[in-house]
């Protein structure tokens, strides 16, 4: 079975590139996705748009302000993207996305991804903080990202409106000292799952 070994569902990350557009747009275009995880734009977008917000992605720089990935099934299939943007390499300190496709959800993929862009982050990149932000409802989210050990460090109050209602949004964040004393307990669950996860994506620097 097409992405299938040992019975486990095998996933690796690549860099994302621009021939990725095609199915960003697709993923876009869902106006409940966009208003659930995404708080810079809230609403479906075409081709266009994606097209033009993402080019600054695919723009050389060194060293680079962000790493995209996409996670994708032994057979090609692409399941989410996943990456390190706003790098500060002074302070040591970044921002990790993480998006799954809807139709993937629920699969154990982002814990996945998720594990990969930390180790990333603070062993070849050697960072020092990591942060994310999510809309208080998704409980999807706040578990994934418990798990890895994030700390909520604020909210903005009735700050991300969807759906006719204005709601919190919640600020989490990660040291390398806090995520050395998770990691072990990640690995083992994630070897438990039915996810085998293949390779580590380097940065290009």
């Amino acid at each position: 079975m097409a992405g299938k070994l040992s019975g486990k569902t095998k996933i690796s990350l690549r860099p994302l590139n621009e021939e990725d557009l095609g199915f960003l747009s697709e993923w876009f275009s869902s106006f409940e996705d966009m208003a659930y995880f995404d708080y810079g734009t809230p609403v479906p977008v075409s081709r266009e748009y994606v097209e033009g917000s993402w080019k600054p992605a695919f723009a050389y720089e060194s060293p680079p302000k962000a790493l995209w990935f996409v996670a994708q099934a032994e057979d090609g299939d692409p399941l989410g993207i996943c990456g390190v943007q706003s790098i500060n390499y002074i302070h040591g300190d970044a921002v990790i996305p993480v998006f799954v496709a809807d139709k993937h959800r629920g699969k154990g993929i982002a814990p996945a991804m998720f594990l990969t862009l930390i180790d990333l982050a603070f062993g070849q990149l050697r960072l020092h903080r990591l942060s994310t932000m999510y809309r208080e409802d998704n409980e999807m989210t706040a578990k994934l990202i418990a798990s890895a050990g994030f700390i909520e460090e604020g909210r903005k109050r009735e700050a991300w409106f969807a759906e006719g209602e204005h709601r919190d949004i919640i600020f989490v964040g990660l040291l390398k000292s806090e995520w050395s004393k998770k990691r072990k307990t990640i690995v083992e669950r994630l070897a438990g799952s039915n996810i085998e996860l293949v390779g580590t994506p380097l940065p290009q620097i």
